[in-house]
């Protein structure tokens, strides 16, 4: 448990000395970005290490090789739609709440879960390529073991540290190839269900490859100049908070941060220090850290960008994939 405290405090360091987006320090969300990045780190070899202190390690160790690393299954568009998803679920179990999305410098992801802090987790990840990833080894050492599984009769495989355990202590990862040829991976934990593996193998078997917009809330009538988008989540359901979901969008106006937060009345807190107004069931705000940048400035302000913003309300149907412009 102590070792547990220690790697999350340094997660949580290390979001807090992270450049922009500056991200709004509320303990739910840093918990929950310190888990999953705890997991993955415990679970996996890194890819994220450095060149060179990884080239010390195989050489001091030339028989382990470094786990493969998927790609992100959804990116942050520099077009009017701002997220796009590479891949897409379909059917979910009951247990999930509602897929979620983060796109930018903190991590790319498609996370589908339930409520609470220890509710069902899926994450979907996608491989380059059509060649088959291979196990790798787990963090602690040991060689991954591969149980060979199908889906929709396809090549897939249980990634677990012990063959007579496919669910790998429910800490579990199902890699398969997908219709077009491409691998993609669920990572899942939390899963309270009766059958686990009927259920991933479901999941795994409805999802989609393609790239896809992703809908949001609100329409912003094109930027200012200076402002730029440098992040989006889309957290379904709220880290914070009660509701359905909400997101925020992390910008820099000349180098400054400013969010614009986006959530169902009342559903989640105003952020500290925020300008913000309601309207067709939403709650919009716009925080600036420090002083109000000159680009905002000249626009009127905090209260001048959300001059610039519609909401959609919360029907998600009426949600838009133009976002900017």
């Amino acid at each position: 448990m102590t070792g547990d405290i220690t790697d999350l405090t340094a997660e949580l360091k290390a979001l807090a000395q992270a450049p922009a987006p500056p991200m709004t320090l509320d303990l739910p969300r840093a918990r929950e970005t310190g888990r999953r990045r705890l997991r993955r780190r415990r679970t996996w070899t890194s890819g994220a290490v450095g060149v060179a202190v990884l080239a010390v390690v195989l050489a001091a160790m030339p028989h382990i090789r470094p786990a493969p690393e998927p790609t992100s299954a959804v990116t942050l568009s520099t077009g009017p739609a701002l997220l796009i998803a590479h891949a897409s679920f379909g059917w979910l179990p009951e247990q999930i709440a509602g897929v979620g999305y983060q796109a930018g410098p903190h991590g790319d992801q498609i996370l589908a879960r339930g409520r609470g802090d220890s509710a069902a987790r899926i994450i979907l990840s996608l491989y380059p390529g059509d060649r088959e990833p291979e196990p790798g080894r787990f963090a602690d050492g040991a060689e991954g073991v591969a149980v060979s599984a199908r889906v929709r009769g396809r090549p897939a495989y249980w990634l677990t540290h012990d063959a007579s355990d496919p669910l790998n202590g429910g800490d579990t990862y199902l890699r398969w190839q997908t219709a077009g040829g491409r691998w993609s991976e669920l990572h899942a934990y939390y899963l309270n269900v009766a059958d686990p593996q009927e259920v991933l193998l479901r999941v795994a078997a409805d999802v989609t490859v393609g790239d896809r917009p992703v809908p949001l809330p609100l329409r912003i009538g094109g930027l200012p100049s200076g402002l730029r988008v440098q992040e989006v989540q889309l957290w379904r359901p709220p880290l914070r908070g009660t509701g359905a979901w909400e997101l925020q969008l992390f910008l820099t106006a000349n180098g400054l941060p400013v969010t614009v937060s986006v959530s169902p009345a009342g559903g989640s807190p105003q952020p500290h220090k925020s300008t913000c107004t309601s309207a067709t069931g939403l709650d919009l705000c716009v925080q600036v850290d420090g002083a109000v940048p000159a680009s905002l400035r000249a626009i009127g302000g905090p209260r001048g960008l959300l001059d610039h913003i519609t909401v959609l309300g919360t029907d998600e149907r009426d949600w838009t994939t133009h976002v900017i412009g």
